[in-house]
């Protein structure tokens, strides 16, 4: 059995080396990928993953490349959080769980009891278990934090990026006061667009979610106005870039030609030329001062280059140029039809009552009003009102969600899907979109709720039956939040300190002051940066601080790390110890090989120097 083909393979000095080799090229692109799709994505699709995707591979050969300058199409975030693509190289776990099987086979196949290589025997013990034990945590660990402030007094920690539909009952005593809540959470995997959800805790609520966004920004209909007006502006922005680089190319000929052909007049007016051209482009966009500053480039190219005003190589002259400024124009009017828009409806936008009808009857009789209008309105006006209000009934219909209960829906009547993100120091908001039914309630629907992060708002859900006086059954509370995690014990910061190297802004040193509540009795316990919190399995590090505006330290952020638990016999183990057991029995593996030789050697010398000894011994009695 020991001599099988596949055993003979995975013991095989050639394959642990490769696979050694594998795992450094997966560093070094996981490193490099960080840059382009951050620390998490990089983390999850090199180091946490069987296989890494061909847009991970294509985000860190893009910044290995850059090394080199290197010139390859840059990856875009919609590529980032978009469908990985298919796998292309080996990813982390599986070169880990390869080397794991690869040391264990070789630890079958080699092993013969013996002193001499008991030493060997426990280093790759101690190795078997620093594998596995850092993939049972990298699989099963939670992590979360808590963010505080002083006097707060928290039970729980917040997830970094799942999130949960909560819905919360009050419960209370005999006095009619709420000693606390039944919470029922719903995970974010489960809300999936369709999905009818309940729960025996929900006394009889059904869960049905129309539609759900992983990450998604509210808006009030005059922030659709507003937005609108907004993507017009950055449109007019990427034309007028393209208008400095031509004004900008044209300066520069002309300083090249006069460096050539000095003319200190000229070199003077042109100075002045560019410097009213760097003041138009720093300034916001206004067509009317950039006409003038490409008229003064224009008249300059004339005296520089001696030609004449109707030379079609002139700036003003350029068909392409003109074109441009057409488009500049017609992005200008857009943004100032909508403010009109938004004057003109000022009431409809603001009101609570905005309705996708409503807003479309506006938006009707806004076009109607301005071909209307007292006076002669131009063609152009009117055509720009047309195209106008043909974009934003057209956004309106895509955004609108017609949720008829909650605050939440009652104010924010458009959700706009965004990319999910993927930077370190942002996060997804996702919003939900659900129907509340009871088999009690009129017509057996309470209503459409629509919920959001973003806003962390509890929403009242009333349940009344189908009487005549509607009286009420169950008053709900709920909230799309991130996920919660109760620790077991109240936490209360009394105190944060932010310390600085002395004459610099450098942080030295985090430390947050902590009473710790956990039926024994209350304890004050300091957490600082390398000096954690440990408590009932969960581990509380010193992340990160947040300064008010005198400057003063007042937020702290704990991250929070929990690992999971085994018994043998009857003692828990947490694997978060595993590493540490596993470099112990390294450590005594090599320490133990290392002394038996070194012992063994020094016998062998002690003997060689006895015999040694005794020769010489029996050679003088002999030559006696």
């Amino acid at each position: 059995m020991k001599d099988h083909p596949l055993l003979k393979l995975l013991t095989s000095l050639k394959v642990t080396i490769a696979l050694l080799v594998i795992s450094l090229i997966i560093i070094f692109l996981g490193t490099m990928s960080q840059r382009p799709i951050g620390l998490d994505q990089s983390l999850d699709r090199f180091f946490l993953s069987w296989a890494v995707d061909s847009i991970a591979m294509k985000a860190a050969l893009y910044q290995t490349a850059q090394l080199f300058n290197w010139e390859l199409t840059p990856i875009t975030p919609e590529q980032v959080v978009g469908p990985h693509g298919f796998p292309v190289f080996p990813g982390g776990f599986l070169v880990g769980t390869l080397l794991l099987i690869c040391l264990t086979a070789s630890f079958y196949r080699h092993f013969t009891w013996s002193a001499k290589k008991a030493g060997i025997y426990l280093t790759h013990i101690g190795i078997i278990s620093l594998i596995l034990g850092q993939i049972i945590i990298d699989v099963f660990k939670e992590e979360s934090f808590v963010h505080m402030e002083r006097g707060d007094r928290k039970d729980y920690a917040v997830s970094f990026q799942d999130n949960e539909l909560a819905f919360l009952l009050p419960i209370t005593n005999d006095d009619g006061q709420v000693v606390s809540n039944r919470v029922v959470s719903i995970p974010e995997p489960l809300l999936k667009e369709g999905a009818t959800l309940t729960h025996p805790e929900l006394n009889g609520l059904s869960i049905k979610v129309d539609r759900y966004w992983k990450n998604a920004s509210l808006l009030t209909a005059r922030q659709l106005v507003e937005q609108d007006r907004q993507e017009q502006l950055d449109l007019e922005k990427e034309v007028l870039e393209t208008v400095y680089d031509i004004m900008g190319g044209r300066i520069r000929a002309m300083e090249e030609h006069l460096d050539e052909n000095a003319d200190s007049e000229k070199r003077e007016v042109l100075t002045q030329v560019k410097a009213g051209f760097f003041e138009v482009k720093g300034a916001e966009p206004n067509l009317q001062r950039l006409a003038s500053s490409l008229g003064e480039v224009h008249e300059m190219e004339k005296r520089v280059f001696g030609r004449a005003d109707e030379d079609s190589s002139l700036v003003f002259n350029s068909e392409s140029v003109r074109n441009l400024l057409l488009k500049v124009r017609a992005y200008e009017d857009q943004r100032q039809i909508a403010s009109l828009f938004d004057s003109a409806t000022h009431d409809v936008l603001t009101s609570t009552n905005c309705t996708l009808n409503a807003f479309d009857s506006n938006a009707t009789d806004f076009q109607e009003k301005i071909r209307l209008f007292p006076g002669e309105t131009s063609d152009k006006m009117i055509k720009g009102t047309e195209q106008f209000v043909k974009r934003i009934r057209s956004r309106a219909k895509m955004y609108y969600v017609g949720a008829d209960h909650g605050r939440l829906g009652r104010h924010f009547r458009f959700v706009k899907n965004e990319l999910p993100v993927f930077k370190n120091d942002e996060r997804d908001f996702p919003a939900a979109l659900v129907t509340v039914n009871h088999p009690e309630a009129k017509n057996k629907t309470v209503g459409t709720f629509l919920f959001s992060s973003s806003r962390g708002l509890q929403q009242v859900v009333e349940v009344r039956d189908d009487s005549e006086e509607s009286a009420l059954i169950d008053k709900w509370k709920a909230v799309l939040r991130s996920k919660h995690h109760f620790i077991g014990f109240d936490l209360s910061l009394v105190d944060v300190k932010w310390d600085l190297y002395p004459g610099t802004e450098i942080p030295k040193n985090f430390s947050s002051k902590v009473v710790v509540e956990d039926g024994a009795d209350p304890r004050t316990i300091l957490i600082k940066m390398n000096e954690p919190l440990r408590n009932q399995g969960r581990t509380f590090y010193q992340q990160s601080m947040t300064k008010n505006q005198l400057g003063d330290a007042e937020q702290t952020t704990l991250q929070v790390v929990k690992n999971p638990d085994f018994q043998i016999g009857g003692f828990v183990v947490s694997t978060a110890s595993i590493p540490y057991i596993g470099c112990i029995i390294v450590s005594a593996g090599l320490i133990y090989q290392f002394m038996f030789h070194l012992l063994g050697f020094a016998r062998r010398q002690k003997k060689d120097q006895l015999k040694q000894t005794e020769n010489k011994e029996t050679e003088g009695a002999g030559n006696e």
